[in-house]
C-alpha cells in the first residue's frame, strides 16, 4: 500500500514540475503541498521497510525518523485537504481564458488526488494523531502566509502579478489578512476532523481487525480533546 502511495504522490509531483518548469514553481502553496505529501509518503515507505528489518523497535522514546515521519504526516494530511478546498471553492476557474493551456487532469491530480493519497495514508496505518499537535499544520500555514507577504514586500511576481494569489494580494492587505484568517480557521476545522477520523479508525481496528500496527512504537491513546 505505501509502495503505491507514494508511487503515486511522486507521479504527481514530478508531473507537476515537468508541465511547468518555471523559477516561480516552488513559490505556490500547491507545490508546497505537493512535496510535503511526497516527503510523508516516501519516508512512511522507508519507515516500513526499516520496521520489517527491524522487529524490535522499543525503547524509551520514538526514533528520530519516526518522529519525522509524525511530523511531516501531521502537517501534510492537514495542509493537502486545505489546498484542495482553498483551490475548488477560490481559486479554480470553470471557463479560463486560455482552455487550450488548462490541464483540468493536472489540477485533479495536484488539488484532489493529493488529498485522497493523504486520506489513505490516514485510513491504511495507525499513525496517531494528537490533537495539541495542532500547531504544526497551523504553523506551516502562517509560516507560508508569511513568505506570501515577504514575497510581494521584495518584489517579486508572478506572470507579470506582484502576487502569488489573487486571493491573497496583499496590496489588499485587510482582505490578505481576512484570507490568511480564514485559512487559520480551517486548519483547525481539519484538523480536528482528522483527529475524530484517527479515533475511529483506531477503534474500528481495535474491536474488528485487532492488529499491532508496526508503522509507529505503541503511543499512549489521545486524551487532549482541547
Amino acid at each position: 500500500m505505501r509502495l503505491i502511495l507514494a508511487s503515486a504522490a511522486l507521479g504527481i509531483l514530478v508531473w507537476s514540475v515537468t508541465v511547468s518548469p518555471t523559477p516561480t514553481w516552488l513559490v505556490f502553496l500547491t507545490n508546497w503541498g505537493l512535496v510535503l505529501v511526497a516527503m510523508t509518503t516516501l519516508n512512511g515507505l522507508v519507515l516500513s521497510c526499516i520496521a520489517l528489518c527491524r522487529k524490535n523497535m522499543d525503547g524509551d522514546g520514538l526514533p528520530w525518523f519516526v518522529s519525522t515521519y509524525w511530523f511531516l504526516f501531521n502537517v501534510s494530511v492537514t495542509i493537502a485537504i486545505m489546498i484542495t478546498a482553498l483551490y475548488w471553492i477560490l481559486i479554480y476557474d470553470p471557463e479560463p481564458e486560455d482552455p487550450e493551456s488548462h490541464d483540468l487532469w493536472l489540477d485533479i491530480g495536484t488539488h484532489a488526488v493529493n488529498s485522497l493519497i493523504m486520506l489513505a495514508e490516514l485510513l491504511a496505518t495507525r499513525t496517531p494523531i494528537r490533537f495539541l499537535h495542532l500547531y504544526q499544520p497551523l504553523g506551516m500555514g502562517l509560516c507560508y502566509a508569511a513568505f506570501s507577504a515577504i514575497y510581494y514586500v521584495a518584489g517579486g511576481t508572478v506572470n507579470g502579478f506582484p502576487y502569488i494569489y489573487e486571493v491573497l494580494d496583499w496590496r489588499q492587505a485587510k482582505r490578505a489578512g481576512a484570507i490568511v484568517g480564514g485559512a487559520a480557521a480551517g486548519v483547525i476545522i481539519i484538523y480536528a476532523f482528522l483527529w475524530g477520523l484517527a479515533l475511529c479508525r483506531d477503534k474500528i481496528s481495535t474491536s474488528l481487525i485487532r492488529t499491532t500496527s508496526h508503522d509507529l512504537a505503541p503511543v499512549p491513546p489521545d486524551r487532549h480533546m482541547a
